[in-house]
């Protein structure tokens, strides 16, 4: 595979989380089927999952921009395990919640604590890479990589704010990470053209 397989499956990747969580959202939180949910969540694991190898091969093969691939490939790893502690944890934890409360939300703020983790790790990248392409980026890259470094602020700022306080800020760094996973994976794909 090229770099540019590479980077575009990356993308490609990327974009399927996005995709996933919307409907979660808009489809699965609100919905009887049962088989909706771990359906979803394995798409996203696997999707996460193969996101890690995607960036780790990119950081082995493009030495200068180890960091940030490492970073993108440690972000994967982090969404990987919130959404394993979804499929695994959830499930048995609601059960003894029921002897012990405090059990499910105890699973339930660490599956939390590694999706802001990771986005907050997205935001770092896309700033990094979103101001090398306004430096020295052309055609659709430059803008895009504009709008990705403001959502890696946001995203930076709003993920440790949901670290601190799930309560308060989940639905705001929700929306900021999934807005800086679309636009870094946008980003890519103006990139490798």
């Amino acid at each position: 595979m090229t770099d540019r397989h590479l980077i575009r499956g990356l993308a490609a990747l990327l974009l399927l989380t996005v995709a996933s969580q919307i409907f979660y959202i808009a489809i699965v939180s609100g919905s009887e089927n049962e088989m909706l949910r771990p359906l979803t969540w394995f798409t996203e694991l696997f999707a996460f999952a193969i996101s890690t190898v995607l960036a780790l091969s990119l950081a082995a093969r493009r030495p200068k921009q180890a960091p940030i691939w490492s970073t993108i490939a440690l972000a994967g790893t982090l969404n990987t395990i919130q959404v394993a502690m979804g499929l695994s944890m959830f499930g048995p934890a609601m059960e003894a919640g029921e002897a012990v409360p405090q059990l499910f939300a105890a699973v339930l703020a660490g599956a939390f604590f590694f999706y802001f983790l990771a986005k907050f790790l997205l935001g770092g990248a896309a700033i990094l890479l979103g101001a090398g392409a306004l430096k020295a980026g052309s055609g659709l890259a430059k803008p895009l990589g504009g709008l990705a470094a403001l959502a890696g602020v946001g995203a930076l700022g709003l993920s440790l704010l949901a670290m601190i306080d799930a309560k308060t800020w989940t639905f705001a760094a929700g929306g900021a990470g999934t807005a800086v996973t679309a636009l870094l994976a946008g980003l890519l794909l103006a990139q490798s053209e």
